[in-house]
């Protein structure tokens, strides 16, 4: 049986990727353990710098910013920020190349209790839909669109 032309492909649709939602505060726990790792494999290890970024999941950070810059600026209650349930595997290979690079012990249980919980968050993940580029909730779009950026606008 032929596909007509007109019929949508669905291996061509674009998978929409899951969230959870992360404080402002896990955020910069994160960030702390993304950043240890990142200067421990640097210190210890002659790879060269891309192979760095992606042991240590340091390429994370500036998203992680952006989307809490989002937060904040659109001023939400929740002042949860999004974590694509693919981006735990960064915090995993972080943690794991800490254990191999004599990774702070305090920074390690940090990293491993962050595990722990995106883990237990993961079965309740979020649809997610970009705004300006950036990661948000699907439920919270409509929230975006219609608040102006200056209330003295408004």
């Amino acid at each position: 049986m032929r596909r007509r032309r007109d019929q949508a492909r669905d291996y061509l649709k674009p998978a929409d990727p899951d969230i959870i939602a992360i404080t402002i505060q896990e955020i910069a726990a994160l960030v702390e353990v993304l950043e240890h790792a990142h200067v421990q494999i640097s210190k210890l290890s002659n790879s060269d710098s891309e192979t760095i970024i992606n042991a240590s999941g340091s390429a994370l950070i500036p998203s992680l910013y952006a989307r809490a810059g989002l937060v904040t600026l659109k001023g939400h209650r929740s002042r949860n920020v999004p974590l694509l349930v693919s981006e735990i595997a960064l915090l995993d290979a972080a943690v794991i190349n800490l254990e191999s690079y004599e990774g702070n012990e305090v920074t390690l249980c940090v990293g491993y209790e962050l595990l722990e919980k995106f883990a237990i968050r993961k079965r309740n993940a979020y649809p997610v839909r970009p705004v300006h580029g950036i990661l948000a909730f699907a439920d919270e779009i409509g929230d975006m669109g219609s608040r102006p950026v200056n209330p003295s606008l408004g």
